[in-house]
């Protein structure tokens, strides 16, 4: 796991929030690919002008699952076989990032490794090669996040707990019962957000919690987290979708599994300082307002 401080510059009273756009599972495999190509320029047009950051939740081209990368490391190929597969691998990195995630480069607080990638011969893989070509830290498999707004003297925290994800579900609250036994077990997080299942149901979870140290005296704190599941941009079900010559459905298709969900929520974080008093005793309390937004 990554524990990730990013100091975000604030003007204090600002009216624009900040933005910050959870983009993944694009599953790129070429043009003629399920990649929901249009929806997810427009995700990037709308997050562009809205001048947000983002963090990469994985699947950003779909080439080898963790059973094909373990079959291909079985097969003992000859190098110069290995060197035509990065080859292709790497084709596909650098038309996503040509084609659709150019205008975010150097936006990035970092990107998050999924399933579906191929660990080239160098030792590296083509989601560290992705994050290279976007100034982006990679995460690896999850990480805590600490965006620090700078107002005035001080920083003032917000945090993210963020993962690829696993297992699926066929309903939507399926991977928000998930993300909702993690809240659980891990504390700090003001989010919590996996992609994985091409599904973007949120919610918000209620976790008090006693202040003993308070002007006046103990005070109980309501403090909300959400819960968010990221979306996507790889269509389950194509029209005339072929395999060859024959008509044939792709992996969710033939599955019976539900559309995905193509699109990605944007989270919208507006910092804010309350100036309170209790029991005539004045104190400022860091209350921002988050919200995901689709």
């Amino acid at each position: 796991m990554e524990l990730v401080k990013y100091d975000i510059p604030w003007r204090q009273g600002a009216s624009k929030p900040f933005y910050l756009s959870f983009l993944g599972d694009i599953q790129w495999s070429g043009k003629g690919g399920p990649t929901a190509k249009d929806t997810l320029k427009r995700h990037i047009d709308r997050c562009v002008e809205l001048g947000a950051w983002y963090v990469g939740m994985g699947d950003y081209i779909d080439f080898m699952s963790p059973s094909n990368r373990q079959r291909m490391r079985a097969a003992a190929l000859y190098d110069t076989a290995e060197d035509v597969i990065d080859e292709k691998a790497m084709d596909l990195v650098h038309e996503v990032f040509d084609l659709f995630l150019r205008p975010t480069k150097g936006r990035w607080i970092g990107l998050l490794e999924g399933h579906h990638f191929s660990q080239l011969k160098s030792g590296d893989t083509t989601d560290q090669r992705l994050a290279e070509m976007l100034g982006a830290r990679f995460l690896g498999t999850s990480a805590y996040i600490n965006l620090q707004f700078c107002i005035g003297t001080g920083k003032y925290p917000v945090a993210l707990w963020v993962h690829h994800g696993c297992g699926g579900g066929m309903t939507d609250g399926a991977p928000l019962t998930r993300l909702d036994r993690i809240a659980a077990r891990f504390e700090g997080a003001d989010v919590f957000a996996m992609g994985h299942t091409t599904k973007s149901p949120s919610t918000r979870i209620p976790k008090p919690y006693p202040n003993w140290h308070a002007p006046g005296g103990p005070k109980l704190v309501h403090r909300d987290a959400l819960l968010v599941n990221t979306g996507g941009f790889s269509k389950s079900y194509v029209e005339g979708s072929m395999n060859g010559r024959t008509p044939r459905g792709g992996y969710a298709e033939q599955r019976m599994l539900p559309p995905s969900s193509v699109g990605a929520p944007i989270l919208e974080i507006r910092p804010h300082i309350e100036d309170r008093q209790t029991n005539n005793v004045r104190h400022r309390q860091w209350a921002p307002e988050i919200k995901v937004i689709l």
